[in-house]
């Protein structure tokens, strides 16, 4: 069947229209054979064909309960209207919509020759009955070809507007749920946005932090540790002896208080992670709170670093986990954290789907900024980063540090 009618109203309708028509056109019938005095007996048999076109119009109908099958329905249909206006031309009030029901129930192959037929059966009910004459014929074959050409125009337009329809109906379909999914990415890009602020924000408050501390204990803690030195050195080699020093004891207090003050300053400029406990347990943190399965190793002598090359090796930790949780679709995540006597390493590793590393940089919807966010902070500290993947082969992040040796102070 075609989807010219679509609704339940429209079907309801070209299910009991034909019951309609046939009891309109068996009434006009009955009254027409009172007012013309025509044969009883052949009035009882037009309402005895009428009843059986009813009766199959109830059983075989496509859209009646038992759901007839559309060709063998209109068929018969065909044949029955073909009958009854033999028997009685006013059934040609019951053949008109044998037009409506065609483009319906019989696919484009039959359309036509069913319209044929349904123009023909018209004609013959317009001029009285069937042709008995040449010129009734002629006249018939001329009135069912103009019938014909005109319903078929009728049915052209009528299928061209109802397709067209169809197709708007699909593309507004279609366009309800392009503007559901991009309403919906546009709320991710948001909740997207928003986080990286959140977090550009603290990256920008961490690694000022990490900045000073650095400067303090580059700078301040550094000359308050070479005074307090060289102070011990002049007292062992006598320089300082001859007496009373109040000044010179001072001096060596005042120096050690900065030099506290100093301390518990770089102690507050560490990110919360880091305070109070040592770099593999500030990662193994992280880890835990990434959402991903998460194998943390330690290899090597564990011992203190510099603030800053702490900070950078913890933040690198950080946004890898975040990559791998937002774009790698990973079942395995394994960060490994070595030290050797002059370096470092950082090993994030994950099997995830992969990507180009070439490309990212080039990318214009602004992935691939924790990247360079990485790089950028260990060039601080003199560090480098090496990324190795593939699509469909996982990801291994490694980020190096240089060692130095930590100042006692």
């Amino acid at each position: 069947m075609n989807e010219s009618w679509t609704n339940p109203m429209s079907r309801q309708g070209l299910r009991w229209m034909p019951l309609v028509l046939l009891a309109a056109a068996s009434l006009v019938s009955i009254v027409d054979t009172e007012l013309t005095g025509s044969s009883p007996r052949r009035l009882a048999l037009t309402l005895a064909v009428a009843a059986v076109a009813a009766v199959w119009a109830l059983v075989a109908h496509p859209y009646g309960r038992l759901r007839g099958n559309p060709i063998v329905y209109l068929s018969v249909r065909v044949v029955l209207t073909a009958i009854l206006v033999g028997l009685n031309p006013w059934f040609g009030i019951y053949t008109w919509y044998g037009y409506i029901e065609t483009p319906e129930f019989v696919p484009k192959r039959l359309m036509y020759p069913s319209i044929g037929a349904f123009a023909l059966i018209a004609a013959a009910s317009y001029i009285g009955g069937y042709p008995t004459t040449p010129v009734l014929f002629v006249v018939w074959l001329v009135l069912g070809a103009g019938g014909f050409l005109l319903v078929r125009l009728i049915t052209v337009a009528a299928l061209k507007a109802s397709e067209k329809e169809l197709e708007r109906e699909r593309m507004l379909e279609e366009l309800t749920v392009a503007n559901r999914r991009l309403e919906e990415a546009l709320t991710e890009n948001r909740g997207l946005q928003s986080q990286l602020i959140i977090q550009a924000r603290e990256a920008g408050v961490l690694d000022e932090r990490a900045r000073l501390a650095g400067e303090i204990h580059d700078t301040l803690a550094q000359a308050l540790t070479g005074i307090i030195r060289q102070l011990e050195a002049a007292d062992r080699s006598g320089e300082l002896t001859g007496g009373e020093r109040p000044h010179v004891d001072q001096v060596a207090e005042l120096a050690r208080e900065g030099l506290a003050e100093a301390r518990r300053s770089l102690g507050a400029l560490r990110p919360g992670q880091l305070e109070g406990s040592t770099l593999p347990d500030a990662i193994a943190d992280v880890a835990g709170r990434a959402g991903l399965p998460v194998d943390v190793d330690v290899t090597g002598a564990v011992r203190p670093l510099p603030t800053d090359h702490e900070v950078v090796l913890l933040r690198v930790v950080q946004e890898a986990l975040t990559n791998v949780g937002k774009h790698a679709g990973a079942s395995r995540v394994g960060v490994t954290l070595t030290y050797f006597e002059d370096a470092v390493i950082v090993d994030v590793r994950d099997d995830g789907v992969g990507f180009r590393p070439e490309v990212v940089g080039a990318r214009t919807d602004g992935t691939g900024v924790g990247l360079e966010a990485m790089r950028d902070r260990l060039a601080r500290v003199e560090g480098s980063l090496v990324v190795e993947s593939a699509p469909g082969e996982g990801t291994a992040l490694v980020a190096t540090v240089p060692c130095p040796a930590v100042v006692a102070a």
